[in-house]
């Protein structure tokens, strides 16, 4: 009886003290400015706590919290740690599956916020907001706010938007303002057009299915900006400078750095092999760094720098792909950063999106460049993402063929062999099933350019390299990127194809890196029974036009599949999905550069107007500052870590995503208030939140799909298949019936052949109209090339050239001529120039179907991002990422305004010219 009374003496007064602590918990933490305890959704002014703002929802962490009760509810955390966590020998454990110091954290909060039902600051403010992020059912809502655990459903609402319309909108207004002041421009918008099919599935009067259309943008803080770099008064006069007029083909070549653009993939071949063979593990540190820095690396960004900050605007039911559509929705978004859209600032805005909105947004800078009060001084430049995927989609139809092929060198063929589902629709493909498809057909040919009877004559690299191992003979990364270097100028240089089937190489033994020959070519007896059988079966279809059937060649003439060189190949190094996420835009860029000669020999003629009309920008038009301004916020990096950069488009369609599933559920149109103060504006602080939650619990983001799984298997009977068919070598005579287009050769006569002028004499018609406008006002002027100009090269050896004639040679690439040949200076046949690419015939060009994909909205299995592994290099895809959980039965796409451009902005500045004149007569 003694001992149970001082039990219940120390527990009375233990309690006492506890009770104090979880008392103090009401309240704020004095020793904290930013500790906020109670706050309200709202406020009538007579309420004592703050009302919650962006900057609590930013500053939420489940650890920041622990540390928290651990300093001013150090009793309660001691007991409650005793009672909740497991010991072993002696010793507390944190379990993965129960991590009692978060149970605790809930446990006290719940104590917190029963004793004063207002303390809501820590946990259940942030849990409401996190149950409506998450779709949860209402009566989940309702318990856990009974149980202390969140706050109910109409205050979390209430609650965003407060945060939308007193914090989040009123501190942008108010930075954008204070920029303005300072004369600096420190934003960009990324727009794009939300969309998603509902269903009615109660039909009536006024209900049926419908598709929801609408346009979301987000205000983009830009960072390593010098100030003066947006002054709109500069740019427009080197735009009436008409520098552009000046681009030709030969200088558009020249102008790329073909000695970076072929050392890159030396360095990505002996990656893919380091990544395979374990004992080459050590190595990828280093190739890590060699990407990281010159001459590999041409522009990185900052990597100390801060996360990039975002903003989403409120969402409006503007159709962004027409003309219209798009200005409505540009002075909607300037309306809610406190822009006057008809005031002038004297500044650049930058205001960018994929191809459609590209379009619409210098179709629009045209349109209203006589209007001083609209549309004024934008400026854009398409995204990377979209654009990537184009050429994607442009590598796919060249080189998939029929969907039966029987040639290797087609991607039909080795997807086939590999178990892969081939595209429906090769014109408009699935982005990363197909990029994972041609990364696989990819490391396979690595794998067999250095293994199979090239350069180690082994079928076998991991046991090879592991006997190497054993004496310590293991390649150097100098020796294996000699033998890339190789490779490279063999298969896949622009000048390949030309090489592969020269004749006089083949044969001759001066050549020192010629395509080794290999066994004689017969013709199946299969196909030969097949075409026997062809006229008794195509007797009723008369019409039908006859195909030549291939015949050998002679040994000192190869037809031309004397190689099954892969063509395909020749593009992979152009993949943006390795500097991307390293943040290296130069690379990008120099990517970009090639994709104009890429796509002008394909059916996406729209893209390569745009990629001209940004490198005209970026080359002629912009300042020094401008251009780098440009260059470093072209990219977005949310977490602020080294290999996590995306690009803008792509971070804009994960909030599309979010966006267009809650249209799903809530229905409503996306300029509803709803959407416009509550969702939109918010989107980013609900997936930071889920990130943070579920981080601290020591989760993974839930997929749901599949995760990828190894490729082992697929890639050894790609390599069966290879070997067998001995793509890498020559056959004398050897045609199997696909010939996929060389696109840059035929891009490249293309614009030389018209295509060049013909858009110069479109895209110059506003500096036309600035220069007739200069005139007519009596303020004459005689535009000269500033000393500073872009225009001027600074490198004399890629001077712009006169179209008709022949490129200067260039001293600094005498090796390379522009074409990233490393051969024997020997051969008299090794350097290729841009000449001779326009020359030569293109017998395999097949008509333009004129099918182009600019408009459509990218049908893709994820959104996953990629990002590199800082520490080993490796190129990681996202897959943890949360998809898309309904399956669209119906797509609708809008279609895109036809581009109108020559005449009628000919006539319509004519027009407007003519009454200027007047005005002043």
């Amino acid at each position: 009886m003694h001992a149970l009374f001082y039990f219940t003496w120390a527990a009375r007064l233990t309690a006492v003290e506890a009770r104090k602590q979880v008392g103090d918990g009401t309240r704020d933490d004095p020793d904290d400015p930013d500790d906020r305890v109670q706050l309200q959704a709202t406020t009538n002014g007579r309420g004592k706590g703050e009302v919650i703002t962006r900057q609590h929802m930013g500053n939420f962490s489940l650890v920041r919290i622990e540390k928290k009760y651990k300093k001013r509810q150090a009793l309660p955390m001691f007991l409650t740690e005793y009672m909740a966590a497991p010991k072993v020998k002696g010793v507390f454990v944190v379990r993965a599956r129960r991590p009692h110091p978060m149970i605790q954290v809930a446990a006290i909060f719940s104590f917190i916020v029963s004793r004063n039902r207002y303390a809501n600051g820590d946990l259940a403010m942030i849990l409401g907001v996190w149950h409506f992020a998450c779709k949860s059912h209402i009566d989940v809502k309702r318990v856990y706010c009974r149980l202390g655990g969140s706050v109910s459903d109409s205050t979390a609402r209430d609650a965003l938007v407060s945060i939308t319309t007193t914090s989040s909108f009123a501190d942008l207004c108010a930075k954008v303002q204070d920029a303005e002041k300072r004369k600096q421009r420190e934003h960009r918008v990324l727009l794009d057009n939300v969309q998603q099919y509902c269903d009615v599935y109660e039909q009536g009067i006024g209900r049926q299915s419908q598709l929801k259309v609408g346009c979301a943008g987000t205000h983009v803080e830009l960072q390593d900006c010098e100030l003066g770099a947006f002054d709109a008064a500069d740019y427009y006069a080197r735009v009436a400078e008409q520098a552009r007029k000046t681009l030709t083909v030969f200088s558009l070549y020249n102008d790329i750095n073909w000695e970076h653009i072929f050392g890159v993939p030396n360095l990505q071949w002996v990656r893919v092999v380091a990544e395979f063979a374990p004992h080459l593990n050590p190595l990828l540190s280093a190739i890590s760094i060699a990407f990281r820095t010159a001459p590999i690396a041409q522009h990185r960004m900052d990597p100390n720098r801060p996360p990039t900050i975002f903003q989403p605007f409120g969402t409006n039911w503007e159709h962004e792909t027409e003309t219209q559509g798009m200005e409505r929705a540009d002075r909607d978004f300037d309306v809610q950063m406190g822009i006057d859209p008809e005031h002038d600032s004297g500044l650049l805005s930058s205001v960018c999106g994929d191809g459609a909105s590209y379009a619409n947004l210098l179709r629009l800078s045209k349109y209203c460049a006589p209007m001083g009060d609209k549309f004024r001084n934008k400026i854009s430049t398409p995204e990377i993402w979209h654009t990537g995927a184009t050429d994607l989609n442009s590598i796919a139809a060249n080189h998939y063929g029929p969907a039966t092929s029987s040639d290797p060198s087609s991607l039909s063929k080795a997807s086939n062999a590999a178990g892969f589902k081939r595209p429906s629709n090769i014109k408009s493909c699935d982005y990363y099933p197909t990029m994972r498809n041609l990364e696989l057909i990819w490391t396979a040919h690595v794998f067999l350019t250095v293994g199979g009877r090239i350069f180690f004559a082994t079928d076998d690299l991991l046991e090879y390299f592991a006997d190497l191992a054993k004496t310590g003979n293991l390649p150097t990364l100098e020796t294996l990127l000699e033998y890339a270097a190789l490779l490279i100028d063999r298969y896949i240089s622009q000048a390949a194809p030309e090489h592969a089937m020269s004749a006089e190489e083949a044969t001759s033994s001066e050549y020192e890196n010629r395509v080794p020959e290999g066994s004689p070519w017969v013709a199946s007896a299969c196909s030969s029974t097949a075409s026997e059988a062809l006229p008794t079966d195509m007797d009723s279809m008369p019409d039908l036009v006859d195909i030549e059937e291939p015949t050998a060649a002679h040994p000192s003439e190869p037809s031309n599949e004397t190689t099954d060189v892969p063509e395909h190949h020749q593009e992979l190094p152009g993949f943006t999905g390795d500097p991307v996420p390293e943040g290296d835009i130069g690379r990008v860029w120099e990517i970009m550069k090639i994709w104009i000669f890429k796509l002008a020999g394909s059916s996406h003629q729209n893209y390569m107007a745009y990629l001209l009309e940004v490198y005209c920008f970026l080359k002629y038009e912009a300042s020094t500052d401008l251009k780098n301004a440009i260059l470093n916020n072209w990219l977005v990096n949310v977490e602020g870590e080294l290999g996590k950069w995306l690009p803008g488009d792509l971070h804009q369609e994960h909030y599309n995503r979010w966006l267009e599933d809650m249209v799903q559920k809530h229905g409503g149109e996306f300029d509803n208030k709803f959407y416009r103060q509550t969702i939109s504006p918010n989107v980013h602080h609900f997936l930071r939140i889920k990130e943070e939650i579920t981080t601290s619990f020591s989760l993974k983001r839930r997929s749901k799909t599949h995760t990828s799984p190894h490729l082992r298997n697929e890639l050894r009977l790609l390599l069966a298949l290879f070997k067998e068919q001995e793509i890498y070598f020559f056959r004398t005579g050897r045609s199997m019936g696909h010939a996929a287009v060389h696109q840059f050769a035929r891009g490249c006569r293309r614009l030389e052949e018209g295509k060049l002028d013909e858009w110069l004499e479109k895209s110059t018609c506003l500096g036309d109209f600035l220069n007739e406008l200069h005139r007519t006002h009596d303020a004459p002027r005689t535009p000269e090339l500033r000393t500073d100009s872009p225009s001027q090269d600074e490198n004399p050896e890629r001077s712009s050239s006169p179209r008709s004639a022949s490129p200067a040679p260039s001293t600094a690439h005498s090796d390379r001529s522009g074409t990233g040949s490393t051969r024997s200076t020997n051969s008299v046949n090794s350097v290729y120039s841009v000449q001779s690419i326009i020359s030569s015939p293109d017998p395999n060009e097949p008509d333009d179907d004129g099918d182009d994909r600019t408009g459509c909205k990218l049908s893709s299995g994820s959104y996953n991002a990629a990002y590199t592994d800082p520490d080993t290099g490796f190129l990681t895809h996202d897959d943890e990422e949360e998809e898309e959980d309904i399956e669209r039965e119906a797509e609708v796409e809008i279609e895109i305004e036809e581009e109108v451009e020559d005449e009628e902005f000919s006539a319509y500045y004519k027009a407007l010219v003519d009454a200027n004149n007047s005005d002043s007569d």
